[in-house]
């Protein structure tokens, strides 16, 4: 849904054609055209952002300066191919730049080396029953990097290999990362479903 600021009143969207006519105009800051773009654009924008910041601020800083990079790069869409998931991956790209900018950013990746050495336990995926919306608040209770590690991994689908290349962290790093967060998630859910029941 596009946001009511930006005079959205539903769920239509008019067709969002990209073709050589159209970058063209993006290249030369058509405002009507970017507005369209910017619009047709949001809902996959928001969605990444949603799921990596706690507060709208930040998310909108996402959203911004992805859309931002997407204007910027538009020569570089292959017409005809996925814009969505190119936008997609602009968006995962400005996510992660975000993160590696925190000054603490290594800091936030440590973590106890008896921990990562520690017998490799294999967790089934755990069957987590619970609303999508509760399943966001539990998320943003882990801590930042565990977030975006078990985000890129479980929610966006991105392998251990090409996490630990994104963020330039350890393999060991990032199974520690998703080990964590399932841990906590799994406690979270436990909590929520006794809280269910008294």
């Amino acid at each position: 849904m596009v946001p009511s600021h930006l005079g959205g009143k539903g769920l239509y969207f008019p067709t969002l054609i990209i073709d050589e006519k159209f970058i063209k105009q993006i290249k030369k800051n058509d405002r009507k055209a970017i507005l369209h773009l910017y619009e047709q654009s949001f809902n996959v924008l928001m969605g990444a952002a949603v799921r990596y910041k706690n507060n709208d601020e930040d998310r909108m800083t996402i959203v911004n300066n992805s859309f931002l990079k997407v204007i910027q790069n538009i020569e570089k869409y292959k017409v005809g191919t996925a814009y969505f998931s190119w936008v997609k991956r602009i968006v995962h790209n400005e996510i992660i730049d975000q993160f590696r900018k925190n000054k603490k950013y290594q800091e936030l990746f440590d973590f106890e080396q008896e921990d990562a050495e520690s017998k490799d336990e294999v967790y089934a995926e755990a069957d987590y029953d619970a609303e999508a919306e509760s399943l966001q608040n539990m998320l943003e209770q882990l801590p930042p990097a565990t977030k975006l590690v078990f985000n890129l991994y479980a929610i966006d689908g991105y392998t251990n290999k090409e996490i630990c290349e994104k963020l330039n962290i350890s393999y060991e790093t990032v199974k520690w990362h998703i080990k964590e967060a399932r841990k906590k998630l799994r406690k979270l859910l436990e909590e929520q479903n006794q809280k269910a029941l008294t």
